[in-house]
């Protein structure tokens, strides 16, 4: 992806969409299936149905008239997000980079198998990465759900202070303090985004957020992540591990799930619309509340953070760019309207325990800042973008940015003496890609 060289590197740069690759990577299914029944025959309906919607949601990124309205406030669609805690100067590659993907799963009846697509996200363009500091003390979770509790609101603070105390199991804890707190924690690095979503009226999409962190390995994790949304955090470290343990990888990168009490589950989105009317129809209908970040909050929104680890072997830090793909626009859709709406985001069923530490001794970084990224959630089902999406959009991005304290590009312009600026070497070494896949391939076979 990003920074994925050779064929997938150049593709993200563009803002390729690597839906059709994923979904035509190879993998077992029997060659001789069985004849399908009516049953098969209408699943199999319901997914082309389904498979349409997230065609046109997918097709976003390749859209003349979409990308020309959001590049006028500044602003790319892309589906491969660059959440970075340290990047070299004027390079895409540094000591702490990571890729964040919003993928869903569809499952194939024909074929028997899972497919994955990469979904749109409007954000600050990926290379000069416009970020904002903002201080530690004004984000907000939601926790209880590692536990089966009632869900309570404490400061991002108290959970990195005390992290074993939101554990599902705190005994996986080996580390003597319980703090993954630095010196320099101040502030938080922030980005924000918006995210879309297959989702037909009366329906729902199930995703997940995806990181690849070039650092991190089997056993040897460089962040660790919370996943925080209305119904709770889920707390894990990015070791590039596949949850699924299929016998083969359709995107690279983890899996984000929702910690269910010790069980994994995917978030699901559903229309802001569908939800209201549910809870209408109930008798006493919730108003519960939702994690906040520099002041923002909703049931739309979600945040990946990311705090940068300490690693037993790392990585020894040219970057050899592949000639990209020339990409052609994806049709604008004709006569089509935008219904476009904000998505509640909650969870699945449970499929399998939760990973948090893995009874590893992690310790926090102190050269690397926390990143925070703040997704704001909407539901799509023909992928039209109007003007007045656009603008509300950057509006809603745009108030995560204006109570920050410093506001700018880590990566491009003068060097500033921004509290979120890493410690340690800024010029990326010639030899960066060679390193990085030796590391790669030694660490993962």
């Amino acid at each position: 992806m990003k920074k994925l060289v050779i064929s997938l590197l150049s593709c993200a740069a563009l803002g390729f969409s690597l839906s059709a690759w994923a979904t035509s990577n190879p993998n077992p299914h029997p060659s001789n299936p069985e004849p399908m029944s009516d049953g098969d025959r209408d699943s199999l309906d319901l997914y082309q149905q389904y498979r349409q919607v997230i065609q046109r949601t997918t097709g976003m990124v390749r859209n003349d008239t979409a990308q020309s309205l959001v590049d006028e406030y500044g602003l790319n669609i892309v589906n491969v997000m660059w959440e970075d805690t340290a990047r070299y100067d004027n390079s895409s590659v540094g000591p702490n980079i990571s890729d964040l993907t919003i993928q869903v799963r569809q499952y194939h009846p024909e074929q028997r198998r899972y497919e994955q697509h990469l979904m749109p996200v409007i954000r600050h363009p990926n290379f000069s990465d416009i970020t904002a500091d903002i201080p530690l003390d004004q984000f907000h979770l939601l926790v209880g759900n590692h536990n089966g509790r009632d869900l309570e609101r404490v400061s991002l603070r108290d959970v990195l202070d005390n992290l074993p105390n939101y554990l599902h199991n705190p005994d996986s804890w080996v580390n003597e303090t319980p703090s993954l707190l630095a010196k320099r924690d101040t502030h938080v690095l922030v980005s924000a985004q918006a995210c879309f979503l297959p989702i037909p009226p009366g329906d729902k999409a199930q995703f997940n957020p995806v990181l690849f962190n070039y650092q991190s390995y089997p056993g040897d994790p460089a962040v660790l992540t919370l996943l925080a949304t209305r119904e709770g955090t889920s707390i894990t470290i990015i070791d590039n591990r596949d949850e699924d343990n299929l016998p083969y990888r359709q995107i690279w990168g983890q899996q984000l799930f929702f910690n269910q009490n010790g069980q994994r589950a995917r978030l699901t989105g559903e229309r802001l619309s569908d939800f209201q009317a549910q809870q209408a129809s109930e008798a006493e209908p919730t108003d519960e509340p939702t994690p906040e970040a520099a002041g923002e909050s909703g049931l739309n929104m979600v945040m990946v953070i990311q705090v940068p680890l300490k690693q037993k072997e790392p990585m020894d830090m040219d970057m050899i760019v592949g000639s990209g793909p020339v990409l052609m626009s994806a049709p604008d859709p004709e006569m089509e309207r935008s219904n476009v709406e904000e998505a509640v985001i909650g969870h699945g069923e449970p499929e399998g325990p939760f990973t948090e530490i893995a009874e590893l001794p992690i310790e926090r970084h102190p050269d690397f800042p926390i990143r925070v990224t703040v997704q704001f959630y909407k539901a799509t089902d023909n992928g039209v973008l109007s003007a007045e999406d656009v603008d509300e959009i950057h509006q809603q991005i745009n108030r995560v940015y204006e109570d920050a304290d410093y506001v700018g590009s880590l990566v491009v312009g003068d060097r500033t003496q921004r509290p979120t600026d890493y410690d340690g070497e800024h010029q990326q070494p010639k030899n960066w890609w060679q390193k990085f896949w030796e590391h790669y391939y030694h660490n993962n076979g």
